[in-house]
């Protein structure tokens, strides 16, 4: 999928964010422990994606992880539904991030060939345009530029459709560079960007105070989490739709 030297990167941001979140899921209870474990998985899941020995096989297994993201994002919507039925319709963004990072990852898991296969989601049009660097070479790519035997006219919807999907990931990454610079913006003017409670809650879900100065802060951790997130997945975002 990269460069060795990219996707090394992103693994260690991947593993990166895995490790930052467990290290969250300790200090936090309730569903806030959920959110951490979710991007402890797509912490992990980016990695994989990301590291030459491992992409393969993680493209072959792409239903699985696929799964995996489509339950997060399951619990995600719950999220959001239960805040906002216990703190109106304004509280509906709190797990909205949830719910488009692991949507992000099925696309993402969906567009990774396999060892041996092709993505189950093509984002190369008719002339092979959209393939991601290192990925030419890959077993069952060689046919993806040929018009194959719908003619023009399936030449021209595959096109299409690949170029609808590489939109999708351009506004995605687009999505999660704003975020990361809104969440920076948020932990410089000290706010987490987390209800401090929730209505009929006596309690704010986090153990610590947000304004902990400590580096091991609930806050802290949440936002390296979220700059590794985000800017490791705009890059794999981009690198895809490129």
């Amino acid at each position: 999928m990269t460069g060795p030297l990219l996707g090394w990167t992103l693994v260690v941001l991947g593993v990166g964010v895995a490790i930052g979140n467990l290290l969250r899921m300790a200090l936090v209870r309730g569903w806030a422990r959920y959110e951490a474990a979710a991007e402890v998985a797509m912490g992990a899941g980016m990695a994989m994606m990301a590291a030459p020995p491992t992409a393969g096989a993680y493209g072959t297994y792409g239903a699985w992880w696929a799964a995996v993201f489509g339950a997060l994002c399951l619990g995600g919507v719950a999220l959001s539904v239960r805040h906002a039925s216990r703190g109106g319709l304004r509280h509906l963004r709190h797990g909205a991030h949830l719910v488009i990072g692991s949507a992000a990852m099925v696309l993402m898991t969906l567009a990774m060939p396999g060892s041996t296969s092709s993505p189950a989601l093509a984002l190369v049009g008719s002339a092979g345009h959209g393939a991601m660097p290192g990925m030419e070479g890959m077993a069952g790519m060689e046919g993806m530029g040929a018009h194959g035997h719908g003619g023009t006219a399936d030449a021209a919807a595959s096109t299409e459709g690949a170029l609808v999907w590489r939109a999708a990931f351009w506004a995605l990454a687009l999505y999660f560079l704003i975020f990361m610079a809104l969440a920076v913006r948020a932990r410089v003017r000290g706010t987490d960007g987390m209800p401090r409670a929730v209505v009929g809650e006596g309690r704010a879900r986090h153990r610590r105070a947000p304004r902990d100065p400590s580096v091991l802060s609930v806050p802290n951790a949440r936002l390296a989490g979220h700059v590794g997130m985000g800017g490791s997945m705009a890059t794999m975002l981009l690198m895809m739709a490129a």
